[in-house]
C-alpha cells in the first residue's frame, strides 16, 4: 500500500473560522484499482490524482488501495479495509465488469468517482456513485451529419468494439438525413484481415469509413485504403484516434479528409500546469483526463467548494462537450478551421 500525505498550510485572510476548517482540514481519497487488470493505467491514474491534488494547495492524503483482481470478492475486502481506514472518498478506475461487481455488493461507501465507465453503461447506481467517463456515443451522434449515403465500420473484435460498432448502426439508421446502411467489419488481434477486406476498393467508394481501432490498426487501415485506391467519402473516429501518434503513423495524404470527435476539451491551467510538470497527459490521454475531472469534483465536494472544472454533471454523469477536428500536416486542429 502506497500513501503520499501532504499538508500545505495556506493564508487565508478572507474567509471566516468555521468554513476556513472545513476548507482546509485534511482529506483522505483511496485509490481502488487492479494493475493485472487495467495495467498502466494503475499508476498513471495515481500519478494524475496526485498532481491535481497538489494543484488544490490543500492538506490531503492520498491512498492507493490494489485489487487482485475485480471480483467481487476482491473489492468487498478493498471496500472494508477502506472503511476501517475512514477514508473520505474512492477514486475507482474500473472497467464495467469490475463497476457492476462493485454495485452488486449493495454495500454503503463513501462517494466514488468511477473515471473509466458511463453510467449508460453500469445500470442502476446509488447516487454516491459518481461516473465520469466520456461519453462514446455523444461523439458518434455528433459525427452523424458528416456520414456519407453508407457507412462501412470497422472495429475491434471484443466486447467494447462490437458495442461501438452497433452504436454507430444505430446511429445511422436514425440519422436526420434518414437511415443509412451499413457494413461491419471485425479487425482481429493482428489488424491482418484489413488487407482482406480491401481486396475490392470499389465495395468502399464514395462510402464514410468510421473506425472504432486503436491508433496503429487505424493508421494500417487508411494506409491501405490510399495503397488500395479507395475513394472514400471520408474516414469518421471518435476519441480512440485523437491521438498525436496518428500524425506520426500516417502520411497526410491518408488522413486529409478525416474527421475525428474529441472531448478532452477545458483544461484548468493550474491543474494542467502540476499534471504537466509530472509527465502526465492530460491533453490525448482521456483516462487522465476523466480522472483528473474526478479528483478535482471530490476535492471540491468534500470541502464545500466550487469545482475547477466546469462541465455539467447530470444524473450522476459528468458531461463533456464534443468537438470534432481535423489531423492536419502537423496536429489537430477545429473542424472548419484554417
Amino acid at each position: 500500500m502506497k500513501t503520499i500525505s501532504l499538508l500545505l498550510i495556506l493564508f487565508l485572510s478572507l474567509w471566516g473560522g468555521s468554513n476556513q476548517a472545513i476548507q482546509t482540514q485534511k482529506i483522505k481519497i483511496a485509490l481502488l484499482s487492479s494493475p493485472t487488470v487495467i495495467g498502466r493505467y494503475t499508476q498513471s491514474t495515481y500519478d494524475v490524482a496526485l498532481a491535481t491534488l497538489m494543484a488544490s494547495h490543500q492538506p490531503f492524503e492520498l491512498t492507493a488501495y490494489t485489487l487482485p483482481n475485480e471480483s467481487k470478492e476482491a473489492i468487498a475486502q478493498a471496500l472494508e479495509k477502506i472503511h476501517s481506514d475512514q477514508m473520505s472518498a474512492i477514486l475507482a478506475p474500473l472497467t464495467l465488469g469490475g463497476v457492476k461487481n462493485l454495485l452488486a455488493l449493495q454495500t454503503t461507501t463513501p462517494p466514488i468517482f468511477i473515471p473509466t465507465v458511463h453510467k449508460r453503461d453500469s445500470g442502476t447506481a446509488p447516487e454516491t456513485i459518481i461516473f465520469g467517463a466520456i461519453d462514446y456515443q455523444a461523439q458518434i451522434i455528433a459525427l452523424a451529419p458528416y456520414m456519407g449515403k453508407s457507412l462501412a465500420v470497422f472495429y475491434g473484435d471484443s466486447l467494447v468494439g462490437k458495442n461501438l460498432a452497433l452504436m454507430t448502426q444505430t446511429t445511422a439508421s436514425e440519422s436526420k438525413k434518414g437511415s443509412i446502411p451499413s457494413a461491419l467489419y471485425s479487425v482481429n488481434t493482428e489488424g491482418s484481415n484489413i488487407v482482406s477486406y480491401l481486396a475490392k476498393p470499389s465495395a468502399f467508394s464514395k462510402k464514410s469509413i468510421i473506425t472504432h481501432l486503436p491508433v496503429v490498426k487505424t493508421s494500417m487501415l487508411i494506409a491501405h485504403l490510399t495503397f488500395v485506391d479507395v475513394h472514400e467519402h471520408n474516414i469518421l473516429s471518435t476519441q480512440i484516434n485523437f491521438d498525436p501518434n496518428l500524425i506520426s503513423l500516417t502520411q497526410y495524404k491518408d488522413r486529409k479528409n478525416m474527421i475525428v470527435a474529441n472531448s478532452i476539451i477545458e483544461q484548468v491551467p493550474a491543474i494542467y500546469e502540476t499534471n504537466e510538470l509530472m509527465n502526465n497527459d492530460l491533453t490525448f490521454d482521456w483516462i487522465n483526463y476523466t480522472t483528473s475531472v474526478g479528483i478535482d469534483y471530490l476535492n471540491a465536494t468534500l470541502r464545500g467548494v466550487e469545482r475547477e472544472y466546469s462541465m455539467q454533471m447530470v444524473d450522476s454523469q459528468i458531461i463533456y462537450p464534443v468537438e470534432l477536428m481535423r489531423p492536419k500536416e502537423f496536429g489537430f486542429e477545429p473542424l472548419g478551421g484554417k
